[in-house]
Order: C-alpha cells, then sequence, then structure tokens
C-alpha cells in the first residue's frame, strides 16, 4: 500500500493530508497563531476545586480553565499528597489540590465547544523510540509489539531509564539498540531539565514548553512507522522542516521527503478537497450498494448499515453478513478520516448466527489495528448494537471544517417560512407600542415574502414587504411615505378569510 503525506502552506495556515493509494484516509489543519494544544506543558494556577467532581479548574493563560481530573493527578509533595501509591481517584480532589495552588500541567485533549481543555500533571515527553515520562516510575511497551519481545523490551527499559521516572517503548524502538535508546533518553531526560527549570523561574498562568509542529509529528508518527511512506511539500520552508526532523529521527528518511515543483497544486492532484467534503456526508454509500448513515450527537457516534440497493443472490442471512463485513472496511475508514473519537455504537444489520457476528468483531479488531488511535471494542450489546471507543485527542475533520448553522445553532433544523414571517409580524406589533404608526419595510426570503403576501397584516400604517435573500430570518425598518423600488404593500389581515 503506496502512503503519499502531502504537505500544503500558504495564507498561514498548513494543512497535512495522509492518502492511501490515492485514497483520503488522514487531514490534519494547523493555524498560524492558533496550533494544537494538546503536548503543551503550563504552569497553571487552580482556579476552582469541585469536591462533588473530583475535578478541578485550573488557570493555563487561555480564553477557558483547563479541567483537571483527581485521576489525573500525581499524588505527592507537590500536590499536599504523600502517599505515591495511592490512586489519585481515590482521594479528596480538595486533599490533592488547593485554591490558588500553582501547578504543572500538560494538555490531553484539545478544547471544543463549551468546554476547555483537559490537562494532566502526568507528563509524557515523546522521542522516536521511546516516550519518556518524568512524573511517574512506569515501565511500558507498545502493544503493537509481539508479547515475547515485549517482556525483553520492558527488561531493557527498566534498567535504562532513570531512576523515578518512567518510560514507554513505542513501536519504533522494537527495533533500537541499547545506545539508541540510552541517547534518547538522555537526550528527553535534558528537555525535561529545561522545562523544569523554567516552571521553577515562571509564575502562573504561563505556556512553558510546545508540542511539536504538524510537519514534525508526521516525520515521527507516521513515516517512521511505515517503510513505503513519502512526503511531499510544496513549501520551501516546511520542506527544510521535515528534512530536520527526519534527520533527528532516523536519517534515512530524509530520501522519502520531497519538495514538489509541479504546477498543479497537490491538493488539487490529489482531489483532497472533494474526498474531504464527501467525508462531511451523512450518508456514506458503499460498493455493494448498501450505506452507512453517519450521526454525530453529544453523548456518541452512532452508525447505521442500511442495505439499500444490495439483495445478495443466496440467503438472508448470508447477504447480511457479507454486506456487514464490508461495511467494516468503510466504518474503519471514515472514523480515521473523520477523526471520530468517544463512544461509538454501530447498528449492523441482524444476524441470527453467532458465529457471524464473531466473523464481524474479528474484522472490526482487524481493520483498527491500522489504526493510529488508541481504540477498544466491546462487543454486541443485548440489543444487537455493537459498541466501541476510539480516542479522541484533535478536532475532528468536521471541527477543522465546519461551524454550528447560526440559524439552527447546529440542531440541524430552520424555522419554517410561515412561522418566520409570522414573527414577523409580531415584531411589526411591537414596534407600535410606541403609538407611532410610520410604514415599516420587511426584507426577507422569497418564501418568507410569499408567507406575509398570503397573511397579511392588521396594522392602519401601510407595511412594505422586499425580497432579500441575503437576510437571515427578517430584517424591519423604517421607511419615509415612499416604499423603495421592487417593494410591495401587504393586504390587510383578514379575519373572515382565516
Amino acid at each position: 500500500m503506496a502512503i503519499d503525506i502531502i504537505v500544503e502552506s500558504m495564507y498561514g495556515r498548513t494543512r497535512l493530508a495522509v492518502m492511501e493509494d490515492g485514497r483520503l484516509r488522514e487531514m490534519y489543519t494547523e493555524q498560524a497563531g492558533s496550533e494544537k494544544l494538546v503536548g503543551n506543558i503550563y504552569m497553571g494556577r487552580v482556579e476552582n476545586v469541585l469536591p462533588g467532581m473530583q475535578a478541578a479548574f485550573v488557570n493555563i493563560g487561555l480564553d477557558k480553565n483547563a479541567f483537571l481530573y483527581a485521576g489525573d493527578l500525581k499524588p505527592g509533595p507537590d500536590c499536599g499528597f504523600a502517599d505515591t501509591s495511592v490512586n489519585a481517584a481515590q482521594i479528596p480532589i480538595q486533599k490533592l489540590v488547593k485554591n490558588g495552588q500553582e501547578i504543572m500541567v500538560q494538555v490531553t485533549k484539545e478544547p471544543g465547544g463549551a468546554k476547555g481543555p483537559r490537562v494532566s500533571t502526568h507528563i509524557t515527553l515523546p522521542g522516536r523510540a521511546v516516550v519518556l515520562m518524568p512524573t511517574v516510575e512506569y515501565v511500558g511497551v507498545s502493544r503493537r509489539i509481539d508479547e515475547e519481545e515485549r517482556e525483553r523490551l520492558r527488561e531493557r527499559m527498566t534498567a535504562l531509564k532513570p531512576e523515578g521516572m518512567g518510560a514507554i517503548v513505542r513501536t519504533a524502538g522494537a527495533d533500537a539498540t541499547d545506545d539508541d535508546l540510552r541517547a534518547e533518553i538522555e537526550q528527553l531526560s535534558e528537555k525535561w531539565r529545561e522545562i523544569s527549570l523554567r516552571a521553577r523561574h515562571t509564575s502562573a498562568p504561563k505556556l512553558i514548553h510546545v508540542d511539536e509542529t504538524l510537519i514534525r509529528r508526521a516525520v515521527r508518527d507516521i513515516m517512521l512507522k511505515s517503510d513505503n511512506a513519502r512526503m511531499l511539500i510544496e513549501d520551501e520552508r516546511c520542506y527544510q522542516e521535515a528534512l530536520a526532523a527526519a534527520n533527528e529521527c532516523a536519517p534515512g528518511l530524509s530520501s522519502r521527503i520531497e519538495r514538489y515543483t509541479g504546477k498543479r497544486p497537490l491538493f488539487l492532484l490529489y482531489d483532497v478537497a472533494t474526498q474531504a467534503e464527501k467525508a462531511l456526508m451523512r450518508r456514506v454509500w458503499l460498493k455493494s450498494g448498501g450505506f452507512l448513515v453517519i450521526d454525530h450527537a453529544e453523548a456518541m457516534t452512532v452508525i447505521d448499515v442500511n442495505t439499500g440497493k444490495f439483495v445478495g443472490s443466496s440467503g438472508l442471512e448470508d447477504t447480511v453478513a457479507r454486506l456487514n463485513l464490508e461495511a467494516v472496511g468503510e466504518i474503519v475508514n471514515q472514523l480515521r478520516l473523520r477523526d471520530v473519537g468517544g463512544i461509538i455504537v454501530i447498528d449492523f444489520i441482524d444476524m441470527v448466527s453467532q458465529e457471524n457476528r464473531e466473523r464481524v468483531v474479528a474484522a472490526l479488531k482487524e481493520a483498527l489495528s491500522h489504526d493510529r488511535a488508541k481504540n477498544n471494542v466491546v462487543g454486541f450489546t443485548g440489543l444487537g448494537m455493537l459498541e466501541m471507543t476510539r480516542k479522541k485527542v484533535f478536532h475532528s475533520l468536521r471541527g477543522q471544517l465546519t461551524r454550528p448553522c447560526r440559524e439552527c445553532r447546529g440542531e440541524g433544523w430552520e424555522y419554517t417560512p410561515d412561522v418566520i414571517a409570522r414573527r414577523a409580524l409580531m415584531a411589526v406589533r411591537d414596534r407600535d407600542c410606541d403609538f407611532e404608526e410610520k410604514p415599516l419595510l420587511i426584507r426577507a426570503s422569497g418564501e418568507v415574502v410569499r408567507a406575509l403576501g398570503d397573511i397579511g397584516v392588521s396594522r392602519n400604517a401601510p407595511v412594505y414587504v422586499m425580497e432579500a435573500n441575503n437576510v437571515r430570518g427578517y430584517d424591519i425598518s423604517q421607511i419615509q411615505d415612499d416604499a423603495p423600488k421592487g417593494a410591495r404593500r401587504l393586504k390587510p389581515y383578514r379575519e373572515d378569510v382565516r
């Protein structure tokens, strides 16, 4: 499978798309002045401790305070609790932090909607092969490495890591030598010493460490894990940044980073915009003729599998099983592309056979094994729904490209023309409360204007209407005796014809 990572940077915005065999799989955007927050480290000040929620709000210098759950706190002297073996979630939050206390936190989840970012006192510093955890004493190994090798790496890392710190061996560290691991640990430890020094000489709230840029993360997290991945970059500055990141991670990577000099823009060449727009649609068609319906709710994402035009050629059970198995691949593609996180419920077409259910679950787990995001397949519920979770860290594709509708406030509905017309007439009545009846002009869409004409107006002074399709809802203004060109007067409202 050919993997192309294409990068476009212009007008203060960097866009990165991951293409697999020409199909868009992932897309990320980084805007100058509004870069991602995940991974950044701050000196924060505790603003409000909430015992009823086992949480605290921390001021890190942003518009919204960050959310700190008790389970994300490190019990210890810095938090006012000495026993490091106790799970912090079991300790009353007021014993861990106090109002006004300054603590070092790292952003683990981007802000979204009305919520601020989520933070933790468990600091992680990712490298090429190792993730250093300077605040906890723990050794872990990537689950993508087989069990036997994991145990060996765990023993090696236990001997190599600094005393009192923890470390996780990443997938790229499976083939690393002890010297490679030791050198990277020392590099990350030096970075931690610099961060700690800045923290001691900084007053909260203050940003003290910025995580890697979008391009550097792509080199580190995607190219290192894929031997056949190449990066194409239009911008010279981004190209040099990618080369520098490659030389720091693994010098051999630089041969797979190319400066694109073609006349046609990369995103146009790969048809990224069209594919991204399709990924925002509610309905996704399958090759067989079936389709998915994807609904994003506040608490979860719900995916419904439908037969559509697919009728099969054998029995019902076989037809349903085949369609569900086909749907699995597209569901995982959509989860990656849309960067869906949180609780996900999939309503597969009902299968009688337990064996077929197990086949669908196995296929889903296999497809998800290629997903870089952490996920967990729970299984089928008593109602026949499949439950799973996927870790959400960054903004989804919807969050990058869209905003809630200003008319319906993101609810997905709008008032009918008749309702808007009647609200406009009520507003006209309110205008007459000052006992100064003067000519008024209502500007609205053609549909609303026609609805106003059907209803009429109960008023002595004239009311004129004019089509204006650029107006949201309606607009009422006072005019002189002469109506503007194109306006027409509303007829009187008649009770006898209602």
